[in-house]
């Protein structure tokens, strides 16, 4: 037989010679007293030592033949002894799994070593076609935290009839080491010559004797090319190739993790955390082990995995895509979304939207809505108080947004949720002509109004005013507006465009026509929330009936001059009291108003809220003097001073 090449470029040429060059592999059988520069000078170059077995077993003798054998200078590997099991492909993942990651911390392979082994001898009961998926999530997981294709070994009955002869792992790029024992010149090689590429290990012999082990019978090997494992490359690891989750989501299913592949430092260890998601993901407490078994209170929701990969040079996460939806333990599951929900309607103040509840899997029992406002983009969505029905009448709050609608589908394991596409930006309802003085609110309408003398236009869209309310607007002797039967609060506002707009002019409010509060004036067409009515431009908009006037800015009477309640005086200032001869007297101090006034004695016209001087003369023997404040709206203020 001729040299050849092992399929793996993580590999470096050590040694290669015309003939074979001569190992053996060794375990706990041959027992811990190895001469190993015996065995070297026997003309031994190589060893394969058994690390592991299962995922608990650990061949006690592996450090001490690592060791022995690397001092005397024979290149050593690590081989695992495979034993298969699962009944689904979580189960056989999980246990491939466990058992690469139980072999790669006890062989610890490093540059300089043989390639790590995969000893295939049992079946633990598995069909060819489940044995073959089995190998490769060993092999895998093997190349996920070493970066190295690892060695098969097997003989060729077994491999042929466990494992139907398969040439995937030799056109991957496993290297062969074959166990024929045979006194002829070449071994017989499954899997069509292992893919073309022939053993690169052979086992001719289960019993031969080797100077420095005591046992009289010893496994012997031959090399058809002899290579070791380059340094191992350093660097944070970096996720190649995502996480998986295997399995089928369900309540009391297993679940398994597959770490993806990493590059990057080598070799890497890997942690897991399983989270639930339902739009967002959180940690499930307590699941960090590689398999994961949802509980019931899961159902509903997907899993995902987040690995987290640990190397020398430091650590890094990747996180799987998410499971399908996790099932009941029966297999039933909460309604799947097939199409979404859609609107039909006008997208106009008055109109009604009515909403599908779109199409599901999982035969929903029951649905219900949840009417939301959006932006013009259709985004920044927020539920609309109390509009749950199948169908939504548009309200003037609504214009200059979108609307969509939320619908649950709910069956016997449980609930989810998918939203309409939005629907166009809601308009105004048209305004018809408006009518004199007085109309009543019809139902999905808009409404007008108009004085008889044409100075102003009271409008409103449909919801805003009962239906069947009278609306009336008159211009003298006062602008004023009246609701019949009277709503204290409507829930949108009415607007009232001035045919002169009040420019430069202070409007007020009143409900009785005696007392004025001034009209904020707004920043946009649109009234805040809790703001009865505001001014804005030539026009008003209104929560409230009543009347409205002008005033002259700073004049007599302008409500922004004038408190909400009565004048109250305050003193500021000590009283002084100056004697004359005649017995009379002098007295002065200083007072304050919130209000517009007029003083009292005196008659003195105050225009800004503020504090003003008081001097009066008093008869004698007066000791008591009332000073009277008196606003606009003709309500009154008194201070008495005593001195």
């Amino acid at each position: 037989m001729g040299s050849r090449v092992i399929a793996l470029a993580a590999l470096v040429l050590v040694t290669s010679a015309a003939t074979y060059d001569k190992g053996v592999d060794v375990s706990n059988h041959q027992g811990s007293a190895i001469d190993w520069p015996q065995v070297a000078g026997a003309g031994y170059t190589f060893a394969f030592a058994k690390a592991s077995e299962g995922t608990t077993f650990t061949d006690v003798t592996y450090a001490l033949n690592r060791s022995g054998a690397n001092a005397a200078g024979i290149v050593l590997g690590a081989y695992h002894f495979a034993r298969p099991a699962g009944t689904g492909d979580a189960t056989l993942t999980a246990s491939a799994i466990g058992q690469a990651d139980h072999f790669v911390n006890i062989a610890q392979p490093r540059g300089g070593d043989l390639p790590p082994v995969l000893d295939l001898e049992t079946t633990g009961g598995l069909k060819p076609a489940t044995l073959v998926k089995w190998t490769q999530a060993w092999v895998n997981e093997v190349v996920a935290r070493t970066g190295v294709r690892p060695l098969v070994y097997t003989s060729p009955s077994f491999w042929k009839s466990a494992l139907g002869d398969t040439t995937a792992f030799a056109l991957a790029g496993s290297p062969l080491w074959i166990a024929h024992w045979t006194k002829t010149g070449a071994p017989t090689v499954p899997a069509s010559n292992w893919g073309g590429f022939g053993w690169t290990f052979w086992q001719w012999s289960d019993c031969q004797k080797v100077p420095g082990i005591p046992r009289s019978c010893v496994d012997a090997d031959r090399a058809a090319s002899l290579v070791g494992l380059p340094a191992f490359p350093s660097g944070l690891p970096a996720a190649a190739t995502a996480p998986s989750v295997v399995g089928t989501p369900r309540a009391g299913v297993k679940l398994a993790a597959v770490p993806g592949t990493w590059t990057g430092g080598k070799p890497v260890s890997f942690s897991y955390q399983w989270q639930a998601c339902n739009g967002s993901c959180t940690s499930i407490p307590g699941a960090t082990l590689e398999t994961f078994t949802p509980t019931s209170a899961l159902v509903g929701r997907t899993l995902v995995v987040l690995v987290t990969a640990t190397a020398k040079s430091g650590t890094a996460t990747a996180t799987s895509p998410p499971t399908g939806v996790v099932a009941a333990a029966n297999g039933a599951t909460p309604p799947a979304l097939v199409t979404a929900p859609a609107l039909a309607g006008t997208p106009q103040v008055g109109q009604a939207l009515s909403a599908s509840t779109g199409t599901w899997n999982g035969a929903p029992t029951s649905y219900a809505y949840q009417w939301q406002r959006c932006d013009a983009t259709g985004a920044a969505c927020l539920p609309i108080d109390g509009a749950t029905a199948s169908t939504y009448v548009l309200t003037p709050g609504d214009v200059g947004a979108t609307i969509d609608v939320l619908v649950t589908a709910t069956n016997t394991v449980g609930s989810q949720s998918a939203s309409s596409p939005p629907s166009a930006v809601v308009v105004e309802a048209p305004v018809p002509p408006a009518t004199p003085e007085s109309a009543a609110a019809q139902a999905g309408a808009a409404g007008a109004v108009v004085t008889t003398d044409a100075a102003a236009t009271v409008t409103w869209q449909p919801g805003a005013v009962p239906v069947g309310t009278v609306v009336a607007l008159a211009s003298t002797p006062r602008l004023a507006l009246t609701l019949t039967p009277d709503a204290r609060l409507l829930p949108w506002p009415v607007k009232i465009v001035y045919a002169t707009p009040p420019a430069g002019e202070v409007v007020g409010f009143s409900t009785d026509g005696r007392i004025w509060a001034p009209v904020a004036e707004l920043e946009s067409d649109a009234l805040p929330a809790g703001l009865p009515l505001g001014l804005y431009g030539d026009h008003l908009l209104t929560r409230r009936a009543g009347m409205f006037r002008t005033f002259t800015p700073d004049a007599w009477g302008d409500p922004r001059k004038v408190s909400r309640f009565a004048p109250r005086l305050r003193r500021v200032a000590p009283i002084k009291v100056k004697r004359l001869r005649s017995g009379a007297a002098v007295v002065s101090t200083r007072l304050s108003a919130p209000s517009q006034v007029l003083v009292l004695p005196g008659r003195r016209r105050l225009l800004q809220p503020g504090t003003f001087p008081v001097r009066i003369r008093v008869r004698k023997g007066v000791h008591r003097l009332t000073v009277t404040a008196l606003d606009p709206y003709g309500r009154r203020g008194r201070f008495t001073l005593s001195f």
